[in-house]
């Protein structure tokens, strides 16, 4: 069976230190199908070319960006692209980020599955694709500006607002930020891995693409069959879907939902009551303002939004958001500012400046709680009151840590180093790690998991550190991979804790398979048939019409295998697995995890993982028989 539609013909090459580009025919296509696209074919190009004793921010190491067979087709929310290179602060793994908008589809109606970056530039540049035309560009006049003004100047220069998509850096990627992201059509953005600081390592500001073609279709009537189906099974009103959670701006109706499970992450999650009455402020202001939802490409979702606050201290005020509530809980919830007013616009400023709530903000909500403990004082901080709530201080702190000055130099160096510094400097060393909630030196997805078992494993062992990749059965059935029900997400004995794993690696399985795909998994995540839905769609967009379920769930075991490799080929070592702040791991002091704690559970886990997996259970690592199993015995 050939490729008879859903790719396009190149991957651009660019080598900022030469000033030059390239553009290269795709990979063979056994190498597509075993790899696909987006996260797959990134992870491809990682372990086959790039140097594997090199720092994230060498101008050796690659920045990619990806998209996927389904990105800018009638597929539902085929708006996806991924960033992949070396994790920034998880120096044995990779870093993958995802980020939505229009950016993607521009990209694949420009000609193009993915840019590979390598190099760096002598000064500020910004790439600009239009169409078979691509050129080097200076950015010194955009330099040192937010995310939202650098997206603006670029379109105006370039002349066309409207049918340009923009992905940049903010002062936090130019900052080298731990948590630094790529912001891209202003609410969307990817940040796991750090791939703002990647791309600030090179000087590169902003890729701007403009695509006026089109991604040809192998069956387009089939397909069309497909998505009318699966946009039908998106919105069945009986079932867990993100659709059904988030659909048109729904955190703000919805967002109380995970507050009256405990699950908001307050005052560095400290706090779970206050969680919930933080997000109850939340949805009683949005009942308020004006909220407009900004839909992606193709999206049938709008899960992003706009409000304009119409009263209060910033009445007028607009910010911009992603869908969902972990940027906020990351940039305003950790520290306590419960003004609704005030929690937007700091959340509104860490996109502004492109950085991740989760790494960036649990850094801030780290030296916040070590202030309200007085284990650090105005003296430490040159001034700044971090009492909880304190937005104002907050921002001060923010400039400190950009222009790496004063105390907020000490925070810049992450959610490693930080702590360390802080903690040998007032011989609190233990005290400090205590309170930083990490894994693996990076931020999680931020709410509080310690409702949900199963999905905080899923974090902890996520392959380019903690992300969401095995979402497991406690937090959204899926009836394809044999979890058709929601399961209890905390539990009381080692077997129950041990069955939680299967779930965890299959679902994991799954999102990866979708992360290859260049279509946002809320548009999947709990939703009937998705698995089949999906499979179905790239053997009509590609013309692989022999693909099934059993082959979509294998590209994610494979890329599970993938993601490995690179921990081993970059040293991991297996206590590494534990390498966390032991908040995830004490028992919440309110809701379902009160008294409760994953800790005794947690090894015994990873080591029924290991053997789910075929790997070697004394070291995490893949064995030769799985890898050629998989087809992967090359890349290792």
């Amino acid at each position: 069976m050939t490729i008879r539609g859903g790719y396009q013909p190149h991957i651009l090459r660019v080598d900022l230190t030469k000033q030059t580009i390239t553009k290269e025919p795709l990979p063979s296509e056994s190498v597509l199908r075993q790899f696909v696209g987006g996260v797959g074919l990134g992870l491809y190009y990682l372990l086959k070319e790039a140097p594997m004793d090199v720092k994230a921010t060498d101008p050796r190491a690659p920045l990619m960006f990806m998209t996927g067979p389904l990105a800018g087709t009638p597929a539902p929310s085929s708006c996806n692209w991924v960033t992949i290179c070396f994790h920034y602060s998880i120096p044995y793994a990779a870093g993958v980020g995802h980020g939505h908008g229009f950016w993607a589809a521009y990209l694949k109606h420009a000609g193009y599955e993915g840019i590979i970056i390598t190099g760096k530039a002598a000064k500020p540049v910004y790439l600009w694709i239009d169409d078979d035309r691509v050129s080097i560009r200076d950015a010194s006049h955009v330099w040192g500006m937010g995310t939202r003004e650098t997206e603006r100047r670029i379109k105006l220069e370039l002349g066309d607002e409207e049918k340009i998509s923009v992905a940049c850096i903010g002062q936090g990627g130019e900052s080298l930020m731990p948590g630094a992201s790529v912001k891209a059509d202003r609410n969307h953005g990817a940040g796991k891995g750090s791939p703002g600081a990647i791309m600030g390592s090179k000087n590169l500001k902003a890729i701007a693409v403009r695509g006026t073609g089109q991604v040809p279709l192998a069956d387009s009537v089939a397909l069309l069959d497909t998505v009318a189906t699966w946009e039908k099974d998106m919105q069945l009103p009986e079932q867990m879907s993100i659709y059904n959670h988030l659909r048109d701006g729904g955190i703000t109706r919805a967002y109380i939902r995970r507050g009256n499970n405990y699950g908001i992450a307050y005052k560095n999650m400290t706090d779970p009551e206050g969680g919930r009455s933080y997000a109850q402020n939340w949805v009683n202001a949005c009942k308020r303002w004006k909220v407009t939802p900004k839909p992606s490409y193709n999206c049938k979702i709008g899960c992003a939004y706009d409000v304009q606050m119409t009263d209060g201290p910033l009445a007028g005020y607009v910010c911009s958001f992603c869908g969902g509530g972990e940027n906020t809980e990351g940039a305003a919830a950790m520290i306590g500012v419960d003004n609704p007013s005030y929690a937007m616009m700091l959340t509104d400023y860490y996109d502004d400046i492109g950085v991740e709530a989760g790494t960036f903000g649990s850094v801030v909500g780290m030296a916040f709680e070590a202030y309200n403990r007085g284990w650090i004082t105005k003296t430490d901080t040159g001034g700044l009151a971090l009492t909880w709530g304190n937005w104002e201080a907050a921002m001060a702190l923010i400039q400190q840590m950009l222009r790496r000055e004063g105390f907020g130099a000490k925070l810049a160096e992450g959610l490693k180093l930080a702590p360390r510094i802080l903690g040998d400097e007032k011989r609190l060393l233990n005290e400090f790690r205590k309170i930083t909630v990490h894994v693996k030196g990076a931020g999680v997805n931020i709410h509080d998991w310690r409702p949900w078992w199963g999905t905080l494993f899923g974090q902890i062992i996520a392959g380019t550190g903690p992300s969401h990749q095995g979402l497991s059965s406690d937090n959204r059935p899926n009836d394809e991979v044999g979890y058709p029900q929601l399961t209890p997400g905390v539990v009381d004995t080692l077997e129950e804790a041990l069955k939680k794993v299967d779930s965890v690696r299959m679902t994991q399985f799954c999102k990866l398979w979708w992360d290859s795909l260049g279509i946002c998994w809320f548009a999947v995540s709990g939703v009937t048939h998705g698995l089949t839905s999906t499979a179905q769609a790239v053997r009509h967009t590609v013309g692989w019409d022999d693909y099934t379920n059993e082959e979509a769930m294998a590209v994610g075991e494979r890329i599970v295998n993938m993601m490995r490799l690179v921990y081993v080929k970059r040293g991991f070592q297996k206590t590494e697995e534990f390498d966390m702040g032991p908040r995830f791991l004490e028992p919440a002091p309110a809701g379902p995890a009160k008294e409760k704690t994953l800790a005794p559970y947690l090894g015994p886990m990873v080591d029924e993982y290991y053997r789910q997996m075929g790997w070697e259970v004394a070291t995490g690592r893949p064995t030769p028989t799985g890898l050629r199993r998989l087809g992967l015995s090359a890349l290792a």
